[in-house]
């Protein structure tokens, strides 16, 4: 597959509590497509993936979700929760003034999808998910350790506790190493590091909400997740690949999709890599995709 390099332009989307920021790519008169990245990664995981996609028909505009990369936090007093996601969507949506589009998530960005179709059903036409799926496969947190933690980051969030200042070396190893679902290439952590952090003295310090050190979603039981995933009518192509959190928990994931499946199509795509497939390999992910955006698409694969 070719890599073509690509034009971008930023955005800044005006939101209740602040701003979104976000990467565009393509035709503004071509079919919607909202790109959304997994906790604690930002709108330049999908910045090689973009070099292989169709341009012509398409617009894509990759976000920051709030929190990450170049776009406002949420207000610093609120106990931060998964469900602030799916409510900002909503407010991302109407900056864009879209009724309907294409969804592509990565992890926590699929996640968001699911529940946010409960809400506002018949607004996302297709999901491209990369790894990920509603399910919760450990119980990392008791529901109320979970919330305990989570008022004592905001807390930290609202007294503003000076955040620790890193070399450019130290930030690059972090991003590479010392994250959830493998670790990333040099280009991949590349990709990352522009919205990533913000230079101050000569060192770095990290954009992202101290909050969301305490995971989404940790809280819930597989019957909450099942609940919403048997609610969930989005035609959904799925890529799992092979060293992913998906694939490492084959007994749940069989769960969760006969559940979606009694709802909605769900395509499945395995594919050679970790987690962040998309971001370390690209041009991996890029056929499977183009060929979904480009036709209906709807063979086994």
């Amino acid at each position: 597959m070719v890599e073509v390099e690509q034009q971008s332009t930023e955005i800044r989307l005006s939101v209740p509590w602040g701003h979104v920021a976000a990467k565009t790519y393509g035709s503004s008169t071509g079919k919607l497509v909202l790109v959304v990245h997994g906790r604690l990664d930002n709108a330049g995981s999908f910045t090689r993936l973009m070099k292989y996609l169709p341009k012509e028909l398409f617009y894509y505009v990759c976000i920051d979700l709030p929190g990450h990369g170049w776009s406002s936090h949420f207000p610093s007093w609120m106990i931060l929760d998964v469900m602030d996601y799916i409510h900002a969507l909503y407010f991302i949506l109407e900056a864009l003034q879209w009724k309907t589009f294409i969804y592509i998530g990565h992890s926590l960005g699929a996640q968001i999808a699911v529940i946010f179709n409960t809400f506002h059903p018949n607004r996302i036409e297709k999901l491209i998910s990369i790894d990920g799926i509603l399910m919760n496969p450990t119980i990392f947190k008791k529901f109320t350790t979970y919330f305990k933690n989570a008022s004592a980051f905001s807390l930290k969030a609202y007294h503003k506790e000076k955040p620790l200042s890193f070399t450019r070396e130290e930030i690059l190893h972090a991003l590479k190493t010392i994250r959830f679902g493998g670790i990333l290439n040099s280009e991949a952590v590349d990709a990352l590091f522009e919205r990533a952090v913000t230079e101050v003295n000569g060192k770095y310090i990290y954009n992202r909400d101290i909050r969301l050190k305490n995971h989404p979603f940790t809280f819930m039981q597989i019957n909450e997740c099942q609940m919403f995933n048997s609610m969930f009518s989005v035609p959904t192509y799925l890529v799992i690949p092979s060293h992913g959190i998906i694939f490492a928990h084959k007994q749940l994931y069989m769960l969760v999709s006969e559940t979606i499946k009694t709802k909605t199509t769900l395509e499945v795509i395995h594919i050679d890599g970790n987690h962040h497939v998309h971001n370390n390999n690209p041009e991996k992910v890029a056929p499977f995709i183009c060929k979904i955006l480009n036709s209906n698409y709807s063979s086994k694969l």
